[in-house]
């Protein structure tokens, strides 16, 4: 019977979440990682695969700048090694993709919103998405799509706002927090609301697209005195005026599809997922991905 359950990055941040919920629900998982193979070129062998969680991929976004094919070659190419291993096995596959709406024509942001590149991260997911429904047009692959917002918690790469911030509270050699500009909103998501998330939509729906968000926006400058105010004595926030051309000054996920179709609706308020990554980077040395 097939009805094993692949996730691809499995190591990474959402994957180790991800992967330990599905075991914790029953689930028999396998999990791919680097370990296993470049998800663009190798070859993926499971044979009792019902479902495919694709999380493998390039995501830091500067960095997409400073190399754009290594985010072509991974992102989508690894979108259609999976797509494949879907269509032979007639799996069905949920995509992780962000940052494709581009600048909001609307508050707060519905999935019809227009997708719009505004570099090459988010080109990659867009192309990644239209491959996926193409095989679902042609080859009756089943693809869910999944579109976090902000996402954060513990296990974050350090290179991240909300770490990066965190870091910045803990260490006693800053007397303050700086930020490149205080201005812009962001709607952020705990990593653990995704997750309750992706489960609903394996075991209830596909062939859709679903945002994950809060439904709320709060400035970068409000988040680092929320970070600041957990731990007192607290640090000034110091804005370092980096305005960015183009910058996107408020971002809102409209939620309302996955309520209506899953019953899904974020349960960590900003605060207590703060003080959960608080904690968890407390205890964990700097590191990088």
């Amino acid at each position: 019977m097939n009805d094993a359950i692949l996730v691809t990055g499995a190591s990474g941040f959402i994957g180790g979440h991800l992967v330990a919920a599905l075991k914790s629900a029953g689930h028999t998982v396998h999990c791919h990682s680097l370990l296993q193979g470049n998800i663009a070129s190798c070859s993926l062998e499971y044979e009792d695969v019902a479902h495919v969680f694709h999380l493998a991929g390039k995501t830091f976004v500067p960095k997409s700048w400073e190399e754009p094919r290594g985010f072509y070659e991974v992102n989508v190419l690894g979108a259609v090694n999976v797509l494949e291993f879907c269509r032979r096995r007639q799996a069905s596959l949920t995509l992780i993709s962000s940052y494709v709406y581009g600048k909001p024509q609307r508050l707060p942001i519905g999935e019809d919103h227009a997708v719009q590149p505004v570099n090459p991260y988010s080109h990659s997911k867009i192309l990644a998405e239209e491959i996926g429904q193409y095989y679902r047009a042609q080859f009756g692959v089943q693809v869910g799509i999944i579109r976090p917002f902000n996402l954060y918690g513990p296990g974050q790469d350090d290179r991240f706002l909300i770490p990066t911030l965190i870091r910045q509270a803990l260490d006693p050699a800053c007397d303050q927090i700086v930020v490149a500009d205080v201005r812009p909103r962001r709607d952020f998501i705990h990593v653990r609301d995704l997750i309750d998330l992706l489960l609903k939509v394996k075991n209830r729906s596909v062939n859709t697209v679903y945002n994950a968000g809060s439904g709320r926006s709060v400035s970068i400058g409000d988040l680092a005195s929320m970070i600041s105010a957990v731990l007192p004595p607290g640090k000034p926030v110091i804005s370092a005026d980096k305005r960015r051309p183009e910058e996107v000054l408020d971002v809102v996920a409209d939620i309302k599809r996955a309520a209506s179709d899953l019953g899904w609706s974020p349960r960590i308020p900003l605060a207590d997922g703060l003080r959960d990554t608080i904690e968890w980077i407390k205890y964990r040395p700097v590191a990088g991905g």
